[in-house]
């Protein structure tokens, strides 16, 4: 997108400049944040990270830019990064789905991480058997192989918060509105077969991710069992 700067603050290793819109991702929610490009005039600069300040979104570029607040640039992020982020990422919606329908209903989402290279999805529950670990990736394969949409909508939060059919996190720390990330059934109508409230990046189809492959399944603490996967390229790479 093009840009405004707003703002520009000094640090050690990097300038950090705020704009008015951008559509670079900040680390949260367990999803890694996105690299790319900064432009200003004839000369583009890297984008090695971004930093969230207060309600900003600050982009850090090398000290030495020559950039001022009022300048127009062209904000590019990388592609090649997001992609693939985007399909662990739904691939994760995806496995908290299937985690629902063959172990227990009673699975909750006690952590998380999405990267390029894989997924971790740490949940209550006791050890799953072999059996249950195939027939999970089965469930998430057979998902992908359908070709079913990804969308998302913005939603008051009171008219969704007492719906059992969409996952829902933290509770008071949700704002009035909320956006439902939505996977199968009629786009944005909330009548999919996974739904969750989320602010990260997805695909905007299964057949995106590729193929989903659980790496390992383990205890990190007393009732909490953690699951390892990759998707993708990751996935025939492992």
């Amino acid at each position: 997108v093009t840009a405004t700067v707003t703002e520009i603050h000094t640090q050690d290793d990097a300038l950090l400049v705020i704009t008015d819109r951008t559509p670079f991702y900040v680390e949260m929610g367990g999803q890694l944040g996105d690299q790319g490009t900064l432009t200003v005039g004839d000369t583009t600069y890297p984008v090695t990270a971004v930093d969230q300040l207060s309600s900003a979104r600050a982009h850090c570029i090398p000290t030495d830019a020559k950039i001022a607040v009022g300048d127009e640039v062209m904000l590019s992020i990388d592609p090649e990064r997001r992609r693939p982020i985007e399909a662990h990422h739904t691939a994760t919606h995806l496995l908290h789905w299937a985690l629902h329908e063959l172990v227990s209903e009673d699975v909750a989402q006690q952590g998380s991480m999405v990267s390029r290279t894989r997924l971790r999805f740490d949940f209550n529950s006791g050890a799953l058997s072999d059996e249950q670990i195939d027939a999970i990736e089965l469930k998430v394969n057979t998902s992908i192989q359908a070709m079913d949409s990804v969308s998302w909508i913005e939603v008051p939060h009171a008219e969704v918060k007492g719906r059992a059919d969409i996952q829902q996190f933290f509770g008071d720390k949700y704002g009035d509105q909320v956006r439902v990330v939505q996977i199968g059934g009629q786009p944005k109508q909330l009548d999919g077969y996974s739904m969750e409230l989320c602010g990260g990046t997805h695909v905007r189809n299964t057949k995106d991710i590729g193929m989903f492959k659980i790496k390992s399944e383990g205890a990190i603490a007393s009732g909490v069992r953690r699951i390892e996967a990759v998707c993708g390229t990751a996935a025939y790479d492992w």
